[in-house]
């Protein structure tokens, strides 16, 4: 059962008046979140990802916190999925800072075992860590294609090919995505060079 507004909350602006209390903001928040939900089929997530409507806004939630530019948020949609899929750790540092101090060391974090710690715990978060906007909802229903076999990232790799890597690679906010540990590693140096 879910126990929490997060992530069913969506994030506008919204005119308040004077009168209204924060039970009918509250109110007005979620329906637009059910108007976004229906005009993006969220409710067609099943057939379009494999996963709830409620995991979909789980998923949407961690595009949300990673993603800096829109270009990149159906790609790391597909890492997330992909990693479900093979039963990866998602290693998402966002389900780290969700509820964590403002002066948390990462490492210590990245240690304590609680359900929001995806580089211990298998699977999603219980909860959406974030209130996703639209653009973060239609990546997670609709996640990049993996590469294709021709790309040069998947030459010598083992079939079948598919993104399961991504590093923030710029200072505007940009990722390189990988389909290999050694890609990766290669984008993270590289990354650190920049």
């Amino acid at each position: 059962a879910v126990s929490t507004l997060e992530g069913l909350l969506f994030p506008d602006t919204y005119q308040v008046s004077g009168d209204e209390n924060e039970a009918q903001v509250v109110q007005r928040m979620v329906a637009l979140l059910e108007r976004v939900a229906r005009q993006v089929g969220l409710d067609d997530s099943q057939k379009l990802v494999g996963v709830s409507p409620y995991k979909a806004l789980i998923v949407a939630s961690m595009i949300e916190r990673e993603a800096k530019v829109d270009a990149d948020r159906a790609k790391i949609a597909r890492v997330i999925y992909n990693r479900l899929e093979i039963k990866m750790l998602l290693q998402i540092d966002a389900t780290l800072l969700y509820n964590a101090p403002a002066d948390a060391d990462f490492a210590t974090l990245k240690a304590l075992d609680t359900p929001y710690n995806s580089y211990i715990n298998k699977g999603l978060p219980p909860t959406p860590i974030a209130n996703p906007g639209r653009a973060s909802i239609v990546a997670a229903l609709n996640p990049a294609p993996n590469p294709a076999g021709t790309d040069p990232l998947c030459a010598n790799v083992p079939k079948p090919c598919r993104y399961l890597y991504y590093v923030l690679s710029d200072k505007e906010g940009g990722h390189a995505f990988a389909v290999t540990l050694a890609q990766h590693e290669a984008n993270v140096e590289a990354a650190r060079q920049a």
